[in-house]
């Protein structure tokens, strides 16, 4: 057991996971003989860049708050990496502060695009960063200050 739990604390730092996940559009509309397709509208509402804490807590790249049709979403773009870690988490604050009740899922991956979609009601603009946190030891890993 005890195994274990060293295993699932140190593995991270040598294991890599790379997500590669398109824009969250689809096809909406296909106008009939004429081979004509509407896609979704993708709306930028604010984004900004990862930083990270310290030496050992540190990401890069963009994240962005997005609309498309009806839904919001933050999306991480290719150029996103973080140090990776256990336990780790999608989140938001505001001015310096992490809200645990804003989580909005497990990270997918230390590198690369995601896509998070927020729930029905949930108000991005009463944050103005986006979290990577590490609910093991409830330390930060990177923020992004949104614009």
């Amino acid at each position: 057991m005890v195994a274990g739990v060293a295993y699932w604390l140190i593995s991270p730092f040598w294991i890599s996971n790379t997500v590669e996940e398109a824009l969250p559009i689809v096809p909406t509309s296909e106008e009939m003989g004429a081979g004509i397709i509407t896609t979704s509208t993708v709306e930028t509402v604010s984004q900004g860049s990862f930083t990270g804490f310290d030496a050992v807590h540190y990401g890069s790249g963009t994240a962005r708050i997005i609309t498309v049709d009806d839904k919001t979403y933050v999306r991480f773009e290719e150029d996103f990496s973080v140090a990776n870690g256990p336990d780790l988490f999608v989140g938001f604050g505001k001015d310096g502060e992490y809200s645990k009740k804003s989580e909005v899922g497990r990270l997918k991956g230390d590198k690369g695009s995601q896509n998070y979609e927020l729930p029905n009601g949930f108000d991005s603009e009463k944050y103005n960063e986006v979290w990577i946190w590490c609910r093991a030891f409830g330390v930060p890993f990177a923020k992004a200050e949104l614009r």
